[in-house]
């Protein structure tokens, strides 16, 4: 009825017009009420500060307590939920009363001009993002740890010093930083690597690490793939043989000559595949996934091929793996050759039982054994423990890669990966492993249990006349440092 007598008659321009008084209070109440709701708007956004501000404080003021109580105090870890609780509470009633009065006040203003809508939206946008980031835990991360956290804390938890988690920052920089934009600040990059170094360095849930880090649990997921994504495109070369000389003298020096790696196997526990789940079960009942991996004399990767189900055999796993082919082709390691008991002998890796003898990787001798035969299988078994405690020191940093690996089949072999880059890294720079942790290794592995590794029987005689002319080489030199 009012919009009716609103409107104006071409053919009695006189008649039903709105009087000048009435014409000019309906914009004056409009404006009042837009006015109103953006003055509520900021009410809001004044007092979820003021909640946050308050919490942080005392979050800050906890977290100096602990740095010098080093054990747990469950009254301060009471004393720190019951805080956020009652933060939380207190935002969700402030947003959702506010929310609700702004409601009220738009279904008044719904016509008003652009740009008092827009005004009112991004006074709605503030508030919902100031109640979206979760007060005080997203703190966490830059007024405590950054600021406040030793080396022996940042190695005990991030398994890197300080300095070291830095220079990764820098180098995965260019790859993980995003622009700002209008909608919200993007996560730094040291927070990033955190929350990734975090959820493969514990048996944390997605759950527990987005606490942490005040993030959603699909942003933590999508995190932890992405930075390990970046360390394989910025740090792939890590896994490489290096200085294909020094691995030949460490070796030489354990009593193996013209050895360039040791090469093993290792069952990883992974969660069923939804559809496939059959393929991955292996000897042990488990599903896994296999990491193989050569490394130096110094426990470093220098190749590694992660991706296949448990139920494949290591000697087929072997056989499809890149190593392989460069070791059959002559393009990996060194071209240089030994005068081995008058034959020239070229570089070899070191496998067990469960690999083919190849002229090229020597394996164990089987059945009876003689002087000759036993020297060279103890030798080759003490060389071989290099990649036996490699494996460990991976998993006692890496202990995603203990129990089962949380993340879907097609995205493992980039976390297993990612976790032998970070070793490399962790082993270069010298970071050492804390007590405890091969314990914890030893321990956790009783419940998933490697597979036996059944032998592979391969008769090749160059492989054979190689591997005898290493133990006679190695008779012959064991009688010479007797006498």
């Amino acid at each position: 009825m009012e919009k009716e007598g609103c409107k104006l008659d071409p053919q009695n321009s006189g008649e039903g017009q709105i009087p000048k008084d009435t014409s000019l209070g309906v914009p004056l109440a409009e404006d009042q009420v837009a006015s109103a709701a953006i003055t509520v708007a900021t009410a809001a956004v004044a007092a979820i500060k003021t909640v946050t501000g308050i919490q942080s404080r005392i979050f800050t003021r906890l977290a100096t307590r602990r740095r010098f109580q080093r054990r747990d105090h469950d009254d301060l870890d009471a004393l720190e939920q019951m805080v956020e609780n009652a933060a939380a509470v207190r935002l969700r009633a402030v947003v959702e009363s506010s929310i609700d009065s702004l409601r009220t006040m738009m279904c008044s203003c719904l016509f008003q001009s652009p740009a008092v809508l827009a005004g009112l939206i991004d006074e709605l946008y503030i508030m919902e993002r100031a109640f979206w980031v979760q007060p005080g835990r997203s703190e966490w991360w830059e007024k405590v740890v950054l600021p406040h956290w030793d080396d022996p804390l940042w190695r005990e938890n991030f398994r890197m010093s300080r300095q070291t988690f830095m220079e990764l920052c820098d180098m995965l920089r260019p790859v993980l930083e995003r622009q700002t934009t209008n909608m919200r600040a993007p996560i730094t990059v040291e927070k990033q690597l955190a929350i990734a170094v975090w959820k493969l360095a514990t048996p944390d849930s997605y759950r527990s690490v987005a606490e942490c880090f005040g993030v959603g649990r699909s942003t933590v997921s999508r995190i932890v793939i992405e930075v390990c994504q970046a360390l394989y495109d910025v740090y792939h070369h890590v896994v490489h043989l290096t200085s294909p000389q020094g691995a030949m003298n460490g070796f030489a020096a354990k009593g193996f000559p013209h050895c360039i790696g040791a090469i093993d196997a290792m069952h990883i526990p992974i969660i069923a595949p939804a559809h496939r789940a059959t393929e991955y079960i292996n000897s042990k009942g488990y599903y896994s996934m296999v990491l193989q991996a050569l490394v130096d004399h110094e426990g470093r990767f220098t190749d590694v091929y992660a991706g296949r189900s448990g139920k494949v055999h290591d000697a087929r796993i072997f056989r499809s793996s890149p190593i392989f082919r460069a070791m059959n082709q002559g393009t990996f390691g060194p071209s240089t050759v030994l005068d081995m008991e008058g034959e020239q002998v070229k570089p070899v890796i070191l496998g067990d039982l469960a690999y083919p003898l190849l002229p090229w990787l020597m394996t164990p001798y089987s059945g009876h054994l003689d002087t000759r035969k036993q020297l060279f299988n103890d030798t080759l078994g003490r060389c071989r423990a290099v990649v036996e405690y490699a494996f460990e020191r991976l998993r006692g940093r890496w202990r995603c890669l203990l129990s089962r690996l949380d993340v879907r089949e097609r995205y493992a072999p980039r976390v297993i990966v990612a976790c032998c880059i970070l070793h490399n890294i962790c082993e270069a720079k010298g970071e050492p492993l804390q007590e405890g942790w091969e314990e914890v290794v030893r321990s956790v592995a009783r419940s998933y249990q490697q597979p036996e590794r059944q032998p592979v029987y391969v008769s090749n005689p160059r492989a054979r006349e190689i591997r005898d002319l290493f133990s006679t080489y190695m008779e012959r030199r064991a009688r010479e440092k007797q006498s």
